[in-house]
């Protein structure tokens, strides 16, 4: 049927290239599936207005919705605007509210606007507008003979807002008689596979709710969408089974609005009033970089010590000699130690520590590469862990346990302030 087909548009020579990684056919997918949406064809284009212009035109004929990622920037060959003019047979024009947005996105960040973002301020006439609130790059939808174009920016995580807000509440009434309502969920500490498998028949297309997940370095964002025949109905079956969702998998949820596990970490810090601290060894500072990017962290978060040799784990964080002798600098014994040092020496109530083998070279059968122990001391008590990381390279296997460090605190953070007598 075609009022229920979907054509994507990808564009952009990065793709094409090899530079860059087409994701957003597949959640464009994911997300008009519970509409009973589904995508019919998939084609990836260069920067070339011609050829995006005829593949438009074409696919409008045997698709309801054509959805077009990409191509939406401020350089020249950014040319999905003018493409889109050219297939609908309009002229472009210069919008004045998508220009302010475009303006006030580049004053918040205590800079003007350069010349040539004013090209993203270019609508086809007779489109409807959609704000990019994590952007430059404003959307829009156009209606192409008996089709409709999507035109959504190229950058996931600007697509992906957009259609949320925008597009799919509008596609709900356009195919549907029923009500959609959504959460989200953020995790860490599970992998995508390990998490289709718990999640189970909550996969399931037929589903309802449904549930969808994406990865990315570490963080799983789960989708769960609740269609009702009424306002009350969906929003009864969505929060019925998020209390399910949330009591199977509250070990991972970190948040259910923010993404940024750093970001969400530090708030609970500054609204608990819980200072912190870090003792590195093999990460060389990478997780209190990653909290110190969050405005306001400074009210909990005064101190950390990068402490790469052994002699810095001794001079600044009190490890024995004797324990580093015994049992090497990546093991149990002396993760406890820097953790507990570093709360001594800082006076933070929440301190973790990590040290391992990040390679790609140093490794042993008895402790490999991407063997990394942690610590966390929370008020004078201490507890260790460790992971092992897939052979990967040094940076990876160094985001991947600073991540670690950061969601570890999270899952230490006492209530709030020690009680005063």
């Amino acid at each position: 049927m075609r009022e229920r087909r979907v054509a994507v548009l990808a564009i952009g020579d990065e793709l094409l290239g090899g530079y860059t990684l087409e994701r957003n056919s597949a959640l464009i997918a994911d997300e008009i599936s519970a509409l009973g949406l589904e995508v019919s064809e998939l084609r990836v284009l260069r920067d070339n207005e011609d050829h995006i212009a005829e593949a438009m035109v074409e696919l409008s004929r045997s698709n309801a919705f054509v959805f077009v990622t990409g191509g939406l920037g401020p350089t020249l060959d950014d040319v999905t605007r003018f493409s889109a003019a050219k297939a609908a047979g309009v002229e472009l024009e210069l919008s004045e509210p998508a220009l302010d947005e475009v303006r006030e996105w580049w004053r918040a960040r205590d800079t003007g606007m350069p010349k040539a973002n004013q090209r993203q301020a270019l609508m086809p006439v007779g489109s409807v507008r959609m704000t990019n609130t994590a952007g430059t790059a404003p959307g829009f939808r156009l209606a192409l003979d008996s089709s409709t174009l999507i035109v959504l920016p190229g950058p996931p995580r600007e697509m992906l807002v957009m259609l949320e807000r925008d597009v799919m509440p509008w596609l709900m009434g356009e195919v549907s008689e029923v009500d959609l309502r959504t959460a989200h969920f953020y995790m860490f500490g599970l992998s995508e596979s390990d998490f289709a498998e718990q999640v189970g028949e909550w996969m399931n297309r037929d589903a309802n709710p449904l549930v969808g997940v994406t990865a990315s370095r570490g963080v799983l964002t789960v989708r769960m969408r609740a269609v009702g025949d009424s306002e009350q109905s969906a929003a009864v079956r969505l929060e019925q089974a998020a209390a399910l969702f949330r009591e199977r998998f509250r070990v991972h949820i970190f948040s259910a609005t923010d993404p940024t596990l750093e970001v969400v970490l530090a708030r609970e810090l500054v609204a608990r009033e819980v200072s912190i601290t870090f003792a590195e060894s093999c990460t060389g500072g990478k997780v209190a970089a990653s909290l110190c990017r969050v405005p306001g962290v400074s009210s909990v978060f005064t101190d950390g010590f990068v402490t790469y040799s052994n002699d810095a784990k001794i001079r600044r964080l009190g490890v024995s000699p004797e324990l580093l002798e015994k049992h090497g600098a990546v093991s149990e014994e002396v993760a406890r130690a820097m953790a507990e040092g570093a709360a001594l020496m800082s006076g933070a109530r929440l301190a973790v520590s990590v040290t391992g083998i990040a390679g790609p070279d140093g490794g042993t059968p008895e402790k490999p590469v991407g063997l990394i122990w942690f610590a966390v001391s929370v008020d004078g008590q201490t507890e260790a862990s460790s992971r092992q990381f897939p052979k990967h390279s040094r940076d990876w296997i160094q985001d991947a346990a600073a991540r670690t460090a950061l969601h570890l605190a999270w899952t230490h953070l006492p209530a709030g302030p020690i009680a005063t007598k």
